[in-house]
């Protein structure tokens, strides 16, 4: 039977005081030590919601003036972990709950029934609790691990099937690399004189046959960077990181100890050199307590995550040196409009970010709004130019529904990018998706549809594909967004609908017809100007569509090697022989054409050979984190060097960090994409020219 973790906080939302007795009645006979509030007002419902933590809510079905579905909606807008039944006296209207958050319908006269269901959530409510508690404190346990390591004096590393996948600072140091980032993925033969590499695999190859092996311990030639051989033992242990099984290695070297009595870490500031304010470690700490703290009930908080709006031209015009006295300036502005308690960082360039410890959403918007004024009424004069300043503020929850920092962080900031491509200068909150969007009928969708492509409500976005080791080009993906009262949403949350309407290939010509006038003015400053475009399926089955495709270039007077267009690799094998007639005729226009996420098949070298292709996009969940998911590693090294045999260039997609752009470079891929690069906007401003890749 289910407990409570002390005092049972159950929410009745009814308008009858004696039908609310009978439920508490209900609770404590099920051994339950309640303290429950009733309301049936809206308003003070929402209060209640925002300012206290509960562990369920009852709601009678048949109120005056609030429906259980404002409550289910209300409880998903707040994004808490809360479960609610829904206590009726028939079960005429149930199955509209169905697609909906609640837990369960239960009649107000099945006592029974009620109890077992209050049981049997509230077990899976404390289970919930349990598993975040557990996750929070082993993610603790290792960020304590990874300290110790990071200042210990001994060289230490992590493999798996060979390849490095942790290194520490001493590490690095002993082998003469600056960042972890530069031996990310190395095999650690190659750390090692070649001599020694028959009696290095035999002893590794031996250890890592018994899995129950104890520590086994070598000796050999180490190999700087430099090229420098030491002596040094070498010690292989079994070990888990993230779950999986990997081998601890320990290299110690007399000399170099002997050289080094005290620790090589340097203690690094909490405070950002160029602002004064937390840096982004500092902030991340600061940001995971107070998730630790919503977690543990002891008060809800939310993030704002303030950008800078069009910085990176900013940047341009000014140079770094003015730009920095810029950020230095805002900085100074944002610290004297804080408030008391709240936390501020420097979270990187254009980028602030604020803790405010206040559930109430009313007061934390105007604190947004505040800081938003803030910036908007500021102008720099600086080098004898005047820079008028503008910012977007992403604002998201902390509570306990929040894992972890980062998934905060990730919420304010998809609120901040919206607020971005709405046109800047504004505030926007995150909101959970709930499912009235998904609920919306066909026809409502049709229409919806049908409008945005008279009215031009879609808008078109450009996210840069840069090269690596491919020929010097200047890509842009094309991507599409939907305007949805006042907001953009992304392809991925409508283009469903418009498959099942059969509407893609009107959508797809309006994709081209506003791409094409894009790239035709663009390309009277920036000639080299190339578009990669998605098509659909049902374009492919459009037998007019090629015509029409070179009337339109012919209409806009563009060459049509400026355009690449490109469909998914399992769309591709789905349809074989209209994909290659729709590439044969594509290319005779003077298109090239590419396969998108590519290895997605369970063979994807048939893919290659069954499509006469110019460009691989490697599938982006390969990509993501790559540096640290050595199956990934080997997965996108088989696609490259497959396309290199082939005479195809490879393009990366959803390059997300600094370690996997590295090791991308390493493993010989022509071009990359994704957010770490530059993230998709309304604006081609992306400076080709900069060799910072």
């Amino acid at each position: 039977m289910a407990r409570a973790e002390g005092i049972l906080r159950v929410l009745i939302i009814d308008s009858s005081l004696t039908d609310a007795d009978a439920i508490v009645n209900v609770l404590r006979s099920a051994g339950h030590a309640v303290r429950a509030t009733r309301e049936d007002k809206p308003a003070a419902i929402e209060k209640l919601l925002s300012a206290q933590n509960w562990e369920l809510i009852l709601c009678r079905e048949n109120i005056a003036d609030i429906q259980p579905m404002d409550i289910l909606n209300l409880i998903q807008h707040l994004d808490k972990d809360l479960p609610c039944i829904i206590i009726a006296d028939d079960k005429s209207h149930e199955t509209e709950y169905f697609s909906s958050i609640v837990k369960d319908v239960v009649l107000f006269e099945d006592k029974p029934r009620l109890q077992f269901v209050i049981n049997r959530e509230l077990d899976n409510l404390f289970i919930r609790r349990l598993a975040r508690r557990n996750e929070r404190a082993l993610r603790e346990s290792e960020k304590r691990s990874k300290t110790l390591l990071d200042s210990s004096r001994d060289a230490v590393a992590y493999m798996h099937e060979g390849m490095h996948i942790y290194v520490n600072q001493a590490y690095l140091n002993l082998f003469g690399y600056e960042e972890a980032e530069d031996i990310a993925g190395l095999p650690i033969l190659d750390l090692f004189s070649a001599d020694d590499h028959p009696k290095f695999k035999a002893v590794f190859r031996q250890f890592t046959e018994q899995t129950d092996a104890p520590p086994v311990t070598m000796t050999g030639n180490g190999l700087t960077a430099e090229g420098i051989t030491f002596k040094a033992e070498i010690q292989f242990s079994h070990a888990r990181v993230e779950g999986e099984d990997c081998t601890q290695v320990v290299i110690r070297d007399d000399t170099v100890i002997n050289q080094q009595p005290k620790a090589v870490i340097p203690v690094l500031d909490d405070h950002d050199q160029l602002t004064g304010l937390y840096n982004r470690s500092r902030f991340i700490t600061e940001l995971e307590k107070t998730v630790h703290r919503a977690a543990e009930g002891e008060g809800d908080a939310q993030l704002l995550y303030l950008v800078l709006d069009d910085f990176f031209s900013i940047k341009e015009k000014v140079g770094l040196a003015t730009s920095e006295v810029i950020l230095k300036s805002v900085s100074d502005l944002l610290h004297d409009n804080l408030a008391e308690q709240e936390v501020i960082g420097h979270y990187g360039d254009q980028v602030f970010t604020i803790i405010v410890p206040n559930h109430d959403d009313t007061y934390v918007d105007e604190r947004a709004e505040s800081f938003r004024r803030t910036i908007d009424d500021y102008v720099s004069h600086v080098a004898g130019k005047t820079i008028d300043l503008r910012c977007s503020v992403g604002i998201a929850r902390v509570n306990e529904s929040q894992l972890t920092a980062e998934a905060v962080l990730e919420n304010a900031d998809r609120a901040a990018m919206k607020a971005q491509h709405a046109g800047g200068n504004q505030v926007i909150r995150f909101r959970a998706q709930t499912n009235q969007t998904g609920q919306q009928s066909s026809e409502s969708w049709r229409q919806q549809l049908q409008k945005a492509l008279q009215d031009d409500n879609f808008t078109l976005f450009y996210q840069p594909i840069v090269s690596l080791h491919g020929e010097e080009q200047e890509f842009y993906e094309v991507l599409l967004r939907l305007e949805v009262n006042g907001e953009l949403i992304a392809a991925d949350s409508f283009i469903q609908h418009a498959v099942q309407l059969k509407m893609m290939t009107e959508i797809d010509k309006w994709v081209i017809r506003s791409a094409l006038k894009a790239l035709t003015i663009h390309r009277q400053r920036y000639p080299k100007t190339r578009f990669f475009i998605k098509l659909s399926e049902q374009s492919l089955h459009e037998e007019a569509f090629v015509d029409w495709l070179s009337a339109s270039l012919s209409a806009q007077q563009l060459n049509a090697h400026a355009l690449i267009f490109e469909v998914s690799e399992t769309m591709a094998i789905d349809n074989v022989e209209q994909v290659r007639h729709v590439i044969e005729r594509l290319q005779g226009l003077g298109c090239e054409f590419g396969l998108e996420h590519f290895g997605s098949g369970i063979d994807f070298s048939n893919s290659l050979k069954a499509f006469n292709v110019d460009y691989l996009k490697i599938n982006g969940t390969f990509v993501e984190n790559m540096a640290h998911d050595v199956e990934n590693q080997a997965a996108v090294k088989a696609i490259i060097e497959m396309t290199k045999e082939a005479g195809k260039r490879s393009i990366a997609e959803f390059v997300s960090d600094a370690n996997s752009l590295a090791l991308l470079w390493r493993l010989g891929v022509d071009y990359a994409q994704g957010y770490y690069i530059h993230e998709p906007s309304p604006e081609m401003n992306y400076n080709f020219e900069d060799d910072e890749l």
